[in-house]
């Protein structure tokens, strides 16, 4: 290993260090309202610096959101600049994700026409580095206006015939636009890997890639076999379609399963299970758990610069996520053990 891969990992394990603890958040999630909560993380190693020049008795929720956002893309854009490996080659993936959570965003507020709400809400960080206007997405006043402002982007292919269809049709299919998304990311992502690395290292990381596919996946077979009612076939069809341990005999017996402890016996027989802790009450935040276990152990044990890069970016995702969790949950008077049993931890 070179001595820029050992610093990589090195550095990528020092900023996962100062990470939030359990303690953390259950301080976090007793906090009653947004500004206690915003005090709280203004004395954090992680968001201190960031949060410093901010009144946490003015902060209002969006504010304190798109700073922790900021904050967390900051730490990927230094990362980016000391990254003189192979894996900085998946940072474009980071922009790549936050661009598709907000057209599918921007999308759902042009069938609900609910514009307003989306340009609040849009990261005003993603400007300097996205080919897509996307504030001009959120306010389209319909499906065409929406294929033409996306028309020369990346993206083209992959939505605009299904907006010329919803204008056909008047029903957007948003699931469908969903999958292609992120089909074309996850594509994008293991070519990358086989163009960019050699012998374990693309082992490795394509290994890693796949099993966090797969954890998705599991989600999409319980919601289409359990709640839309159509079996294992139907799940397989709006599956991303890569895998690495889901095999047809697995996804048969998820769907054949509504029982969440059951469907957790299932996935540790395919080596996915729970490290700890008491099964959660949803797919969504089983698979979650899992899945955080599955990168904390590769990145404890990977020798691979990509493939800490890669749980690096994971884990700070999963942070980000936890902590508006835990700003919605106090902002709506939520009880704090609630709100500790919806968070990643």
């Amino acid at each position: 290993m070179s001595f820029a891969q050992n610093a990589v990992i090195a550095k990528a394990k020092a900023v996962c260090g100062h990470a939030l603890t359990a303690e953390d958040y259950t301080q976090l999630a007793a906090k009653e309202s947004v500004a206690d909560v915003c005090a709280y993380l203004k004395q954090t190693e992680r968001y201190g610096k960031a949060l410093s020049s901010v009144n946490p008795q003015t902060v209002h929720r969006g504010q304190l959101e798109a700073i922790i956002r900021r904050s967390v893309f900051d730490i990927f854009e230094r990362f980016h600049t000391f990254d003189h490996t192979e894996s900085r080659a998946f940072f474009k993936y980071i922009v790549m994700e936050l661009e598709i959570e907000q057209i599918l965003a921007a999308l759902q507020s042009v069938a609900g026409g609910e514009s307003m709400q989306y340009i609040a809400a849009l990261p005003m960080l993603l400007t300097a580095h996205t080919s897509v206007d996307l504030p001009a997405l959120g306010l389209a006043k319909s499906f065409t206006e929406a294929a033409a402002i996306l028309h020369g982007t990346p993206y083209e292919k992959t939505v605009c015939p299904e907006l010329i269809e919803a204008e056909n049709t008047g029903v957007l299919n948003f699931c469908g636009i969903e999958r292609k998304l992120y089909t074309e990311y996850y594509m994008n992502m293991l070519k990358t890997a086989e163009k960019t690395l050699k012998g374990t290292e693309k082992k490795d990381i394509k290994r890693l890639i796949l099993g966090v596919i797969d954890m998705k996946n599991v989600v999409t077979v319980y919601r289409y076999s359990r709640l839309f009612g159509m079996g294992a076939q139907g799940a397989k069809a709006a599956m991303i379609p890569f895998r690495r341990r889901l095999s047809d005999e697995a996804i048969e017996r998820l769907a054949a399963q509504s029982d969440i402890s059951k469907i957790a016996a299932e996935l540790d027989e395919i080596g996915y299970g729970l490290q700890a802790g008491d099964i959660p009450q949803t797919v969504e935040l089983l698979m979650d758990k899992i899945s955080l276990d599955y990168l904390k152990k590769r990145m404890s044990l990977s020798q691979s610069s990509s493939v800490v890069y890669f749980a690096f970016m994971e884990l700070l995702g999963t942070e980000l996520k936890n902590i508006k969790t835990v700003i919605e949950g106090v902002r709506y008077g939520i009880d704090g053990g609630a709100i500790l049993e919806m968070l990643i931890i």
